[in-house]
């Protein structure tokens, strides 16, 4: 029961105050702890629950501060995943104004994110266990989504013909892309937390997600794009040098993120 309890304060420990005064906090209440043999409802009787016990040490402004950094992180990261589904459920149109914000996501998130933790996070031993399985949901969904822009640019008349004798298929690649496209930013979310409550390495499955997310929110907008554009020579090629340059730079963001 004591190490259900200490389990417990540890995440609030490491969710609420920087790394360093955790460890600290972590340290002290380990040596209270285990002074003297007790249950978990004796130590939420004499110590508190978990939260109040780290909560009375919070540094409001530090806190804050924090809060607002993952809240812009997750923005970055949730928006091109959550924004073309919204499109889809509720016919919001004006999401083709905020695609072409993909830039100001990647960018920002992947940045704020390399220098907040940079300066913030703490970096413990060998690579944290399990990071590149983790890293390979996102990196499968931008091989993915790479395949499918490939299709609609260069294999046209195929993928047309192919989608014609198999309707479903076709009523169903738009949903398969949007769900591939949530499913990074999970991804990231769930690295944006592990960086904060773990190991700061955990932002590379945060960057590559931010990727995979923005690569598949392009690829959707290219699909549902009525730009007469589209039918001139070599239309592809700014297209693709877009979708080349956003994968580079999330394996760039990945590489950095793993320091």
């Amino acid at each position: 029961m004591r190490g259900d309890y200490f389990a417990k304060l540890s995440r609030a420990a490491r969710w609420y105050l920087p790394p360093r005064e955790a460890a600290e906090v972590l340290e002290d209440y380990r040596d209270l702890i285990e002074q003297e043999p007790r249950s978990e409802e004796e130590l939420r009787r004499d110590v508190g629950t978990p939260k109040d016990a780290v909560g009375q040490l919070v540094q409001i402004r530090t806190y804050q501060k924090w809060l607002m950094v993952f809240a812009a992180l997750a923005v970055c990261v949730l928006f091109p995943a959550v924004g073309p589904i919204l499109s889809r459920l509720f016919w919001w149109n004006e999401i083709f104004l905020f695609v072409q914000l993909d830039w100001v996501y990647l960018l920002a998130g992947w940045i704020l994110s390399f220098v907040w933790f940079q300066r913030n996070g703490r970096k413990e031993g060998a690579l944290p266990r399990g990071i590149f399985l983790a890293m390979l949901i996102p990196l499968a969904g931008m091989v993915w989504s790479g395949y499918i822009a490939l299709s609609a640019m260069y294999w046209t008349t195929e993928l047309y013909e192919f989608l014609t004798k198999n309707p479903l298929l076709g009523s169903n690649l738009h949903l398969a892309l949007l769900c591939n496209g949530f499913i990074a930013g999970l991804a990231g979310l769930f690295g944006l937390i592990l960086a904060r409550m773990r190991d700061r390495r955990w932002r590379a499955v945060y960057a590559l997600g931010l990727a995979g997310a923005v690569l598949s929110m392009s690829v959707w907008a290219l699909l549902s794009s009525m730009d007469v554009s589209f039918s001139d020579t070599g239309w592809q090629t700014p297209i693709l040098l877009r979708y080349i340059a956003i994968t580079v730079l999330g394996l760039v963001g990945t590489g950095g993120a793993l320091c």
